[in-house]
Parts: C-alpha cells; sequence; structure tokens
C-alpha cells in the first residue's frame, strides 16, 4: 500500500464515521445553510431605510412643518411620534423605540426671517454605531439641503436671477465619484465578510469536533489502521472529506456574493479559489495544534472559541486596521481569515496580480510552520493509542 492509498484509507473511514453521525453530518450541510441564509437575510436590503425617530417640535410654524416634511421624504428617516417634551422623547431613545430625535426650537422661523441661525437639534443613539453613521449621514443631507433651499428662496427674492441665486447658495460646484461600493450598500460591505468570517469559525469548530469525538470514542487505534500505520498519511486522511467540503462551501460563499448577487468581481477565481484552500487547511492544522495542547476535548472548544469568534471584528472591515493599535493589532495578524480577506478584497474590488497579494499567502502559510510541531505532540501519543 502505496501513502496515497493510506491517506485515501483514513479519508474512507472518515467518511464512514461522518454518514454515521448527524451530529457531523448537520455541522457539514444545514446548519452552515441556514446560519449563512439568516446572515444575507438580515442585510439582504443592502441599505437601511425607514429607521424610526422621534421629533419634538416646538415652533409649530409654516417653516418647522417643510422642515419634517424633508425629513420625512428621506428614505432612510421615518417619523414615527411627535413629544411633548424633550425627556418624553429620551426615554423613548434610550428604550430603544426610536433611534434618534431631531428638537425645533422656539421661534425657529421667525429667527430665519430675520436672518438669523436657529439651532435644530438632533440628538443620536450612539451606542448602536452603524446606525448613527447612517443617521448622521441621512439628516446632513436633507439639513443642507433644507437650508441651501432657503438661502436659494430668500437669494431668488432680492435679485429675481436663478442662476446667481443658485450661484449663492453653493458657489463650489462638488462631485464625488464613489469607487467599488457605488450604491454604499451594506449587503456587499458586511455580508462579504461577515459570511467569511462565520465559515472560518465552522472550518475549525468542524475539525476540532471530529478529532474529539474521535478520542472521545476511543477510535484512535482504527483510525491509525486505516491509514495503514502511518500517522502523517491518518491525520491527512482524516481532513481531507472535511477539506472538500468546507472549499465548497468557502468558494459557494464567494460565488454567492460576487456571482449570484450583481456586484463585480475584477480578479482571478483561480487565485480566490487558491485562497480558499489555503485558509481551510490552516484552519484545520490549527484545529490538530489545539487539541493536541491539552488532549481534552472540551478545553479544544474553549481555545477555538476564543481564537475564532472575534474573526469579523479584527478583520479590519468595520474598524480600520490604521486605527487599531497593539492588541488588536497582534489579534488580526493571528487570525488566519484576516489574511484571507485582504485576497478577496483584493481580486474582487481590485483585481490585484498574484504578486500583489503574496505576502497575504506567505502570513497564511506561515501558520503552516506548526505543522512538525504537531505532528511531533501526536507521534509522542501514538503509542497510547495500540492496545
Amino acid at each position: 500500500m502505496n501513502y496515497f492509498q493510506k491517506v485515501l484509507g483514513a479519508a474512507s473511514q472518515e467518511v464512514k464515521v461522518i454518514n454515521k453521525s448527524w451530529y457531523m453530518l448537520s455541522f457539514l450541510s444545514w446548519i452552515p445553510l441556514v446560519c449563512f441564509g439568516l446572515i444575507v437575510a438580515i442585510f439582504i436590503s443592502g441599505v437601511p431605510r425607514d429607521l424610526p425617530i422621534g421629533v419634538v417640535d416646538k415652533d409649530y410654524s409654516r417653516f418647522s412643518r417643510m422642515q419634517l416634511s424633508a425629513i420625512e421624504s428621506s428614505a432612510t428617516l421615518q417619523i414615527k411620534e411627535y413629544y411633548d417634551s424633550v425627556h418624553e422623547a429620551s426615554v423613548a431613545l434610550r428604550e430603544g423605540s426610536i433611534y434618534a430625535i431631531v428638537i425645533i426650537p422656539d421661534h425657529f422661523e421667525k429667527n430665519i426671517r430675520r436672518g438669523e441661525q436657529p439651532t435644530l437639534s438632533v440628538m443620536l443613539n450612539t451606542q448602536f454605531i452603524l446606525m448613527s453613521k447612517v443617521l448622521k449621514s441621512a439628516f446632513s443631507a436633507v439639513l443642507l439641503n433644507s437650508a441651501a433651499t432657503i438661502d436659494f428662496v430668500q437669494t431668488l427674492a432680492d435679485d429675481q436671477r436663478p442662476e446667481l441665486a443658485k450661484s449663492a447658495v453653493a458657489p463650489i460646484a462638488l462631485q464625488i465619484t464613489p469607487f467599488f461600493n457605488t450604491y454604499n450598500n451594506y449587503f456587499l460591505f458586511l455580508v462579504s465578510a461577515m459570511l467569511p468570517a462565520f465559515w472560518s469559525i465552522l472550518v475549525m469548530l468542524t475539525m476540532v469536533i471530529a478529532i474529539g469525538e474521535m478520542f472521545k470514542n476511543g477510535r484512535e487505534e482504527k483510525w491509525l489502521a486505516s491509514a495503514g500505520g502511518s500517522l502523517s498519511a491518518a491525520m491527512l486522511g482524516k481532513m481531507l472529506p472535511y477539506t472538500i467540503i468546507q472549499l465548497l462551501w468557502g468558494m459557494g460563499i464567494v460565488y454567492f456574493v460576487y456571482g449570484v448577487m450583481p456586484w463585480p468581481f475584477a480578479g482571478s477565481w483561480w487565485i480566490l479559489a487558491g485562497a480558499v484552500l489555503l485558509t481551510v487547511v490552516v484552519y484545520q492544522v490549527l484545529a490538530y495544534a489545539f487539541y493536541a495542547i491539552e488532549y481534552k476535548y472540551d478545553a479544544a472548544l474553549s481555545f477555538t472559541a476564543v481564537f475564532t469568534a472575534p474573526a469579523f471584528a479584527a478583520m479590519g472591515i468595520t474598524f480600520p486596521l490604521l486605527n487599531m493599535e497593539g492588541v488588536a493589532v497582534a489579534w488580526h495578524d493571528l487570525l488566519p481569515i484576516s489574511h484571507y480577506i485582504h485576497i478577496q478584497i483584493s481580486q474582487a474590488n481590485y483585481g490585484a496580480p498574484l504578486s500583489s497579494v503574496g505576502t497575504a499567502f506567505g502570513m497564511l502559510a506561515l501558520f503552516l510552520s506548526v505543522t512538525p510541531l504537531v505532528y511531533w505532540r501526536y507521534k509522542a501519543c501514538s503509542k497510547r493509542w495500540i492496545k
């Protein structure tokens, strides 16, 4: 029996184990499907709309109604409730029934007509970081447009020439050209990173469970025998079925985001497939390593949870890597998925050549340097498996 046959023997044995375990079949089939589907369903709209806000109108004037009408016309904002006092509105804000409060002060219209600058206040619940950012952008757009409209009408009344009135209101024309996420869609921004992050957790968790269940049920001797007594072949063979399945899941995710959804993919699918495969293998090797620390199933699961749980937060997607310091940067570098996502973004958005993502591939491959140590650790304990 050659080495390749030994690997296939161990892989065949693992397939039989998977087929007999509803637990493993669940982790490889419907559990990721349900989790991925839930993430997609939450963010499928892409852009937050009709976010509930409250209003405290102390002026009740024609100008205040015009301002509130402009707010209502925004697709992002929806006036849910009018309140008699700021205190009452603040209670609703703290309870989470609204995300923001618009406060129109007394003498709002009178001060505008006098040429003064009344202060229209907006209070945001910044505990919801992403939501408050969206609200701030929406309010800025609406209020600036309203201010420009008022200035235009007043200037037009004085001058009677529309082109001069328009120039006075906006003396500098601004053109902003967005790249890569043209519609500012949060589906592309969040889901394209969130799905790989969750996938990476499942890759490692599934491998830890496969190893842990084997030791828990005393199948070590049978596992080693299926590979003709070769420990390295047994380890590779055990990985192989999961490698294939997780590779399909990983490629399915990127194909869904950049193939099924209407987002462009500028790079090479082959480069990305290589990155997906390398990421799977890296997490599987780390699963072997984490189990070998104490040879305890529960400890390995705990180590895996601590290591993989911050995957999405530490990627550098929602919080810029350049603003991270110390431990955060170290954690980012220690997570294989952080280097994978760099390759994915480079391929999808920029069509970067292989030379440009060589560093990220190198960082991923660097994790495999623990392989000899992992093999030595299992080799040292393998004599106890043979009865």
